[in-house]
């Protein structure tokens, strides 16, 4: 067997680097899966291929609370716990998520539809009446999903900041002092947002859920705050980092953006290409576990072994992207096959709000500002490092 330390260590790329995974692609062109070492010296299978990425999101052998217990490879799971969806499997998990997803309704979303696009509008005016170059990142990247978040969750905008700040910290890979604090910070407050809902339910998720869980009794007070949690460190950050990226991807070779001012019927589709571009999460899926032996692209994994799915090495995967995958192409057929919101048991509830901010965001900007153009060289954009998620720190644009 190889020893670990000839393994190549993983994650392959940082935060830093742009704009793919290079090493990931390099070693997906010898094998569908390989063998890695984590930091510590763990070694973890890593999926690279397109099929072999869905395989391990879709099949319940590799299993992410088999990872929650001692002696399982860690590797950035941030404010992952036990009582999280994104750590259950089995009965537990799907009574839970049946309950979210009946209050993160597609109905929930059209309702809010109209109230993000004046939002998206809001923004851009304040940013065009501003100084130019105006910060995309500052003035709309980071702004809107906050506020969106919020409102869904039924917080006060009074608080936006806070959440902002405590969910930046849950997102880095820092101290670990840090992120406790931070988390247990902000576990506290949704424990008495809860509270406040349930004695004066309002026109929110909090309020749907708490009512749901109330009613049912499927998910107890711990479950019920731990997983708005997850709602909010999701929903806020992600789009963040997939915002700046791909208004960032769109400006830098402005054929991009100058192709969707002519053709605005591209946008929905753009949006899945820009979705399946980009290197957000260097660490990708989290660390699953094999409960048996297994097959995994022809290799043969064991029970107990870790293993980590990387959705953006996968969404560059000539197999299952015919057409030069490397490429961005706003009008690509196959776009949608992309693995960016996972898939299987533990795919993203929050994805089509995700894509609602995102087709709004760029929508509006292209119809406003037809003229935007990056107001640096695309190589001298600073880029966030020690964070679990990779993005822009700031996106200068002049904006016409």
């Amino acid at each position: 067997m190889t020893h670990s330390q000839e393994l190549p260590l993983f994650p392959f790329t940082g935060p830093a680097d742009r704009p793919r995974d290079r090493e990931g692609e390099r070693l997906r062109e010898t094998a569908p899966v390989v063998r890695a070492r984590l930091a510590d010296g763990t070694p973890v299978w890593v999926a690279l291929s397109h099929s072999a990425t869905r395989q391990v999101l879709t099949t319940p052998v590799f299993s992410r609370g088999a990872a929650m217990l001692p002696g399982a490879p860690v590797l950035g799971e941030g404010m992952a716990l036990p009582s999280m969806i994104s750590s259950m499997e089995g009965p537990e998990h799907s009574r839970i998520r049946r309950l979210i997803t009946r209050a993160f309704s597609p109905r929930m979303v059209d309702t809010m539809t109209p109230w993000i696009t004046e939002l998206v509008v809001e923004l851009l005016d304040g940013l065009a009446a501003g100084p130019q170059p105006a910060d995309l990142v500052a003035g709309l990247t980071e702004p809107l999903p906050i506020r969106v978040i919020c409102r869904l969750l039924g917080v006060p905008r009074a608080d936006a900041g806070r959440f902002s700040a405590w969910t930046g910290l849950l997102a880095t890979a820092g101290s670990p002092d840090g992120v406790e604090a931070a988390f247990g910070a902000l576990r506290a407050y949704i424990d008495r947002l809860v509270g406040e809902k349930r004695r004066s339910p309002g026109d929110d998720l909090t309020s749907e859920l708490t009512l749901l869980a109330d009613e049912t009794g499927a998910v107890d007070q711990e479950q019920l705050v731990n997983n708005l949690v997850l709602l909010l460190g999701a929903g806020y950050e992600t789009t963040v980092e997939q915002l700046g990226h791909s208004l960032f991807a769109l400006l830098a070779e402005r054929e991009h953006y100058a192709r969707l001012c002519r053709e605005p019927e591209l946008v929905g589709n753009a949006v899945e290409e820009l979705l399946r571009h980009a290197l957000l999460m260097p660490t990708g899926t989290l660390v699953r576990v094999a409960t048996e032996d297994i097959e995994l692209g022809g290799r043969p994994v064991r029970a107990g072994d870790g293993v980590v799915a990387l959705p953006h090495v996968a969404n560059h995967d000539p197999e299952a992207f015919a057409d030069d995958p490397g490429t961005l192409d706003l009008a690509r057929a196959d776009a949608s096959r992309h693995l960016s919101f996972g898939a299987g048991a533990h795919f993203c509830v929050g994805a089509q709000l995700a894509r609602a901010e995102m087709r709004i965001t760029v929508a509006e900007l292209v119809r406003r500002h037809p003229g935007a153009v990056l107001a640096v060289d695309p190589g001298a954009v600073e880029w966030k490092t020690g964070a679990l998620t990779r993005g822009p720190v700031r996106l200068p644009v002049a904006l016409a």
